[in-house]
């Protein structure tokens, strides 16, 4: 029988008042087989916990267990099954054997800049020295635009024009260039809404189908580049290639891990196992000049062990932070580069973007916050627009409002006399789903089920908001009602040793489909009154003391609104972390939620 209970919101405690928990949700912990839980930790080395962790998320047998724990890129599919990789690997070998002419044009997101880089680096190892263009969106927009295609043929005649994390929806820019005798190579993985034409090599998952084509539609465009890469270097080393056989393309999962965790991509599957070992690469002491810099420029200390967060929350924003507001060609200025001083120079640069980026984003948010707060607090969907707000940033601003409103969020901006900006969802509908319904109001738009784009001209943007709600409002009736938080196990405080914590990290990295496990701490007492950190004291932090006196700091992330009592029992929901300061390893406890323990 399925284990799994639910706990209310709200109490009395010992006065009988009514007590609400932190966020004022539910909590659930999440079902599972504890048969099957037993099974596995009778047959692995792992503690019973781990055990229930991976049942539920749905691995019940003793092979998928070890595969997921002890993963191994020996376990990734031949590349070749995904569609036109051979076709596109025949393009590659002309341009190799012919010695061609080569503009690479990408995204100018870290999906984007990663997979230029990346094909970069494999077709030089090769002699072949592309030229490399990214849209200046104020002017060009985005994608394979007529714009940046004019910019192209300005410079020199190229005999193949490849377009990386784009290219999917641009069929006439493409038609235009093989008129002029220009060979096209699209990699992509945005969902198509028209084929391009069929003298277009593409390789994009969304593009045909096929028995378990469906798994390969979890990776972003730089997954794909590296999966073309290699199938690219089996051939040649077949053919007993020397270049070939003396590439080590694993040294690129670096670029692949980045791409990846930015892009919001599922970490399952060949997705978790890439960055497993991209992860390892990135802390490793033979660490790629660029992201040396970039670590160095975002306070990340040698011999820090860099995660997941630290990736999607301090790396990638400064990497995204050019594309954003200027232009993206310095992050791969920086990725390309050889010399770590050189890098250095560029990272500095991209820090000083990234702080313009951050002032911009600040004033916008607040807007955007008026504007929630004064006509569209009850909205099922929001769609926030202002002509003044930066198009660059919006984005981010969208994901925050998924996160912080528990809703499907589109924010706008102008660009070029267009309403143009991005959406994020939170574990709501699928925003292709929703966008579909809305597509006769929109100019452009294109992305993954949680991550879109969009364009509309200014005077329908009514109309959308209200065409967006009602199918926000369709799509969420399928989807689980109440607010709540799911939690894995019930944990005793002194659980939580080194052993504990080396098994919690087996299960990294995490994301999309492999979220960091919440666990309850019940009955427990805040040690000493509570501080307010950060520049503006938004968080807390306090310290829990176990029965062996073993003390463990907790950190509330903005909830100096609502700080938890001392000397009152409390239960806790958190995740587990470890810390590292002044090399210097620790167990830390995020607060997901509190509430008054009933047992008080």
């Amino acid at each position: 029988m399925a284990l799994g209970k639910r706990i209310s919101p709200c109490h009395r405690n010992a006065d009988g008042e009514l007590v609400n928990a932190m966020t004022g949700k539910t909590w659930v912990q999440i079902p599972y087989e504890k048969s099957t839980a037993e099974m596995l930790y009778k047959s692995l080395n792992v503690g019973f916990p781990l055990c229930a962790i991976l049942v539920q998320r749905g691995i019940e047998s003793k092979l998928d267990a070890e595969k997921f724990l002890w993963p191994k890129l020996a376990y990734l599919d031949d590349p070749f099954k995904i569609k036109n990789v051979d076709r596109a690997v025949d393009v590659l070998i002309r341009i190799i054997e012919n010695n061609s002419r080569v503009a690479i044009v990408g995204d100018y997101d870290v999906d984007g800049i990663t997979s230029i880089t990346l094909l970069i680096n494999v077709l030089k190892a090769f002699g072949i020295n592309s030229d490399f263009f990214v849209p200046r969106r104020a002017c060009e927009g985005y994608g394979l635009s007529s714009e940046i295609i004019e910019r192209i043929l300005s410079e020199k005649k190229y005999d193949t024009v490849i377009a990386l994390d784009c290219g999917t929806n641009s069929a006439n820019e493409i038609d235009f260039l093989r008129k002029n005798g220009i060979e096209v190579l699209v990699v992509d993985h945005h969902q198509a809404k028209s084929l391009p034409v069929a003298r277009c090599c593409i390789v994009n998952p969304h593009v045909g189908d096929g028995e378990g084509y469906d798994k390969y539609k979890i990776l972003c465009t730089v997954g794909l580049v590296f999966r073309l890469c290699y199938a690219l270097l089996r051939v040649l080393r077949k053919k007993d290639d020397k270049r070939a056989l003396n590439y080590s393309l694993k040294n690129d999962l670096d670029l692949v891990t980045l791409g990846t965790i930015a892009d919001m991509m599922y970490m399952v599957g060949e997705n978790r196992i890439l960055c497993k070992f991209g992860l390892k690469i990135i802390n490793g002491k033979m660490r790629r000049p660029g992201i040396e810099a970039l670590c160095k420029s975002a306070d990340i200390h040698a011999g820090s062990n860099i995660r997941h967060s630290d990736i999607s929350f301090k790396l990638c924003p400064r990497l995204n932070a050019c594309g954003r507001l200027t232009d993206a060609i310095l992050p791969i200025k920086m990725m390309l580069s050889d010399d770590f001083n050189e890098a250095m120079t560029y990272a500095y640069e991209l820090d000083e973007t990234n702080k313009e980026r951050q002032l911009i984003e600040k004033e916008i948010t607040r807007q955007a916050e008026d504007l929630v707060r004064q006509h569209y607090a009850n909205d099922s969907g929001l769609v926030l627009y202002d002509k003044d707000w930066h198009a660059g940033v919006v984005g981010i601003i969208s994901g925050k409002f998924a996160r912080g409103y528990a809703k499907p969020c589109i924010v706008l901006g102008s660009e070029r006399d267009v309403a143009k900006g991005s959406g994020r969802s939170s574990n709501g509908p699928n925003l292709i789903d929703v966008l579909s319904d809305c597509a006769a109001l929109l100019e452009t738009w294109g992305g993954h089920p949680f991550a879109v784009g969009v364009s509309i001209l200014p005077e329908k943007i009514d109309a959308f908001r209200k065409k967006f709600n009602e199918s926000v409002q369709k799509y969420s009736a399928n989807l689980p009602q109440g607010e709540s938080i799911e939690y894995s196990l019930e944990l005793n405080l002194e659980d939580i040793d080194n052993g504990f914590m080396d098994e919690v990290e087996m299960l990294q990295p995490f994301g999309q489909k492999n979220p960091d496990p919440i666990f309850l701490l019940k009955n427990i007492k805040v040690h000493n009154l509570p501080e307010t950190f950060g520049a503006r004291k938004t968080h807390v932090k306090f310290w829990l003391i176990d029965c062996y006196s073993k003390r463990t700091l907790a950190v509330a992330w903005h909830a100096s609104h609502n700080i938890p009592p001392m000397r009152t029992p409390l239960d806790l929901l958190v995740t587990v972390n470890r810390e590292t300061w002044n090399r210097i390893r620790s167990t830390c406890l995020y607060v997901v939620d509190w509430r008054v323990s009933r047992e008080s």
